[in-house]
């Protein structure tokens, strides 16, 4: 039931640009081997989407529009949009230490600020920087939570830099900020997003890990990782029950959704919402070009705001040329192609571009 132009989009060249689209993915996906979906959005409409490739290999299901894949780090934006939620509640302050809420944290001190975990500049050592808190974590439960992240990391946390001196991307840092939202929300990381996000736009094929269809659900692909001259599934990760670096599952006409919510009031006003959209800033001054969970830039002469995502074979891309109202998303299942997710999704923003 989502919108569509009924009319085929044509370029300035004169051709049908959603022929090209289909020309240009049908040259890196076969139909016998994992493929992906792809999206375009634009005026508020959806005039382009597809999918290609397998959702389940062994089961020989196709993708569709409809298959539901893991979002990786693109999932870092619902993140942002929680908190986001409780600023404008007045639930949080950007510039409050993440220690008022989290004081298992209080060794982080006044100037890792829940903006600098948003920026990534906080400068912590994270799990994904350090192999002795990664092992504490992996030691602390079968399937640490954000809970057992925040145990390890009064235990065995430290700086690689000072707060505020340089940009190093965090997945630890969000996770931190999964762990506020459900401190200050005193809902599960998952009840939130589903309560003040999922439900109120109707995605009704997303969810947040845990969650039994992730494993289960019909529409959800399998992702696959290339050896031995052929595709094979990627197992669950230890470290699958962390939430806000990248847990959500999700497909191409939920993501129309919370594309078209950013343009209104929906989920925040627009004046909370332009704090996404401005760089981080380091102690000298310099910018870093990433938002609230965005990257921020220019391509072919216009402004964007981006993310990418990967985890475990599944590799994902959102590219929003806001000035333009046209959005492209990609989703894939394997991550052994050269031109992956992030690479597409250009490709196909240059033919909607020209």
């Amino acid at each position: 039931n989502l919108p569509r132009e009924t009319e085929p989009a044509i370029s300035a060249e004169g051709g049908d640009m959603s022929s090209q689209i289909d020309s240009l993915m049908e040259s890196y996906f076969e139909s016998t081997s994992p493929g992906g979906a792809v999206m375009v959005i634009q005026n508020g409409g959806i005039v382009y989407q597809n999918g290609y490739g397998l959702a389940d290999v062994e089961n020989r299901a196709p993708i569709t529009t409809d298959t539901v894949f893991h979002l990786g780090s693109v999932g870092k934006q619902f993140t942002a949009m929680g908190i986001m939620m409780l600023v404008e509640q007045g639930r949080l302050n950007y510039d409050d230490p993440i220690s008022n809420y989290l004081p298992e944290l209080k060794w982080m001190g006044n100037e890792v600020t829940v903006r600098r975990l948003l920026h990534h500049t906080s400068g912590i050592l994270g799990y994904d920087d350090s192999d002795e808190i990664y092992d504490a974590l992996v030691a602390s439960a079968d399937l640490p939570t954000n809970d057992d992240l925040l145990n390890v990391l009064a235990e065995v946390g430290n700086f690689q830099s000072d707060p505020g001196e340089q940009y190093s991307y965090s997945n630890t840092g969000y996770d931190i900020l999964g762990a506020l939202i459900e401190r200050v929300s005193g809902q599960t990381y998952s009840a939130f997003m589903s309560d003040n996000i999922f439900e109120p736009l109707k995605m009704t094929h997303t969810f947040a890990m845990p969650n039994n269809q992730r494993l289960n659900g019909k529409n959800v692909a399998a992702s696959y990782y290339f050896e031995n001259g052929k595709p094979w599934a990627y197992e669950p990760d230890p470290l699958d029950l962390l939430s806000g670096s990248g847990s959500i599952y999700s497909t191409v006409g939920d993501m129309f959704l919370f594309d078209q919510a950013l343009y209104a009031d929906e989920l925040v006003s627009q004046e909370t919402l332009v704090d996404a959209f401005v760089s981080g800033v380091l102690n000298n001054g310099e910018e870093t070009e990433y938002g609230f969970a965005l990257d921020l830039g220019e391509y072919a002469g216009e402004t964007y705001a981006a993310h990418s995502g990967a985890w475990l074979g599944f590799e994902s891309y959102y590219l929003r040329f806001p000035e333009r109202n046209l959005s492209v998303v990609v989703l894939l299942n394997f991550d052994y192609l050269e031109t992956g997710a992030e690479g597409m999704s250009f490709e196909i923003a240059d033919v909607y571009l020209k």
